[in-house]
């Protein structure tokens, strides 16, 4: 761990504590609790004609707190990945009855995967549509309204987050989900949900980084980071994304889809391009009661309390495009898993992933290949 990690997490574990010192267990009071959370993955590939590395790596390590006062809530995540410290979660959120406005660094309100906390995915890695087609956190506002039956989110945000301010004219983004509930019982749910968002892209002093979209996914894991598949798209005017969701409980059963498709309107003389991609998701719970839900965000949870959990899932994505002459390349893969979450804190996964590299994969060899990968994890 470098020297200018250990001072940020030491200075951030100080405001910490002094702020839970002087909190009292009152709504007029200021209230802090210190978060954080480690993720120890380590993966060893099979059949491997593209000598990919084994080894082992923090797929999450990070530090931080939660500040509340009145209708205010506030959270501040530093976080270790990639040899590098970067800033997580940073925003203030006000929240009146049913109703929320949040302001800082935080997920667009774009698919249930991506929003889900990386404690609480079934596998090492989300699917690789996800990867490719959606975002991480930017800056910006957003609105959120949630009652029992439906959860509504809307939002405008910056191209850039604060790790990665570039020296551009920044793109924008609006984002919209919807997501309804025909039933939300104990033990039982049906989410359906739809998310759409519109996006320009960067301007650049250099015409070559100049109103360019990039997708790319490194497949099943980041044991070695290579990407199994990339894109990129010039000429681009903005892009449409359209992503549709559903989400089944049916006490210890889940199950868990989603579709994604992505459109970039390009320059009159050029093509428009398409990519495109969904995921099914299966998990039975071999020992436990059923599952949690994250009602302030709609999404899915962890399995409540000490649970085993076998769990399954497809994966596909094209970023090719005969139509624009794109050609990004193509990747399918079938992963299985078992979970055991000793307690609602620590966790030990074990999963198995076949990947099936398709047509114009540039990178590595579009020979199939496998990994298992297991992890530890805490969080608190």
């Amino acid at each position: 761990m470098n020297l200018y990690l250990k001072h940020t997490f030491s200075y951030l574990l100080g405001i910490s504590y002094a702020l839970l010192s002087s909190a009292q267990p009152n709504s007029d009071k200021l209230q802090c609790k210190v978060t954080g959370r480690m993720l120890l993955d380590g993966g060893v590939y099979l059949k491997n004609d593209n000598h990919f590395g084994n080894g082992v790596e923090f797929g999450d390590l990070r530090i931080g707190a939660k500040v509340a006062y009145q209708n205010w809530n506030m959270k501040v995540e530093i976080g270790y990945t990639g040899n590098k410290a970067a800033i997580k979660d940073a925003y203030a959120m006000y929240t009146q009855k049913k109703h929320t406005i949040q302001v800082g660094q935080f997920y667009e309100p774009f698919s249930l995967e991506m929003l889900c906390s990386t404690f609480d995915l079934r596998f090492n890695q989300s699917p690789g549509v996800v990867l490719a087609l959606t975002n991480s956190r930017r800056m910006g506002v957003a609105y959120s309204y949630r009652s029992k039956r439906y959860y509504l989110s809307g939002g405008a945000f910056t191209d850039n987050d604060v790790n990665n301010l570039k020296n551009v004219s920044q793109g924008y983004a609006l984002d919209g989900r919807i997501v309804y509930r025909p039933v939300f019982e104990n033990e039982k749910l049906i989410h359906i949900g739809f998310a759409t968002t519109y996006r320009t892209p960067d301007g650049s002093l250099n015409e070559e980084d100049k109103n360019v979209f990039s997708y790319k996914s490194p497949g099943v894991s980041t044991i070695d980071n290579r990407n199994i598949v990339a894109a990129t798209v010039d000429h681009a005017t903005h892009q449409i994304k359209f992503g549709t969701e559903l989400l089944v409980y049916y006490h210890r059963f889940c199950l868990q889809s989603e579709y994604i498709r992505t459109h970039v309107k390009r320059d009159n003389a050029f093509k428009n391009y398409v990519a495109q991609g969904g995921y099914l998701q299966c998990s039975w719970l071999l020992a436990g009661q059923t599952y949690l839900y994250d009602e302030s965000v709609a999404c899915p949870g962890r399995p409540k309390g000490k649970s085993l959990e076998l769990c399954s899932r497809f994966n596909y994505l094209t970023l090719n495009d005969g139509k624009a002459a794109i050609w990004g390349g193509e990747q399918k893969d079938i992963s299985v898993g078992l979970n055991y979450y000793i307690n609602k804190y620590i966790g030990v996964k074990l999963n198995y992933s076949y990947m099936m590299p398709g047509a114009n994969i540039k990178e590595i060899s579009n020979q199939n290949f496998s990994v298992v990968q297991g992890r530890f994890q805490f969080i608190f």
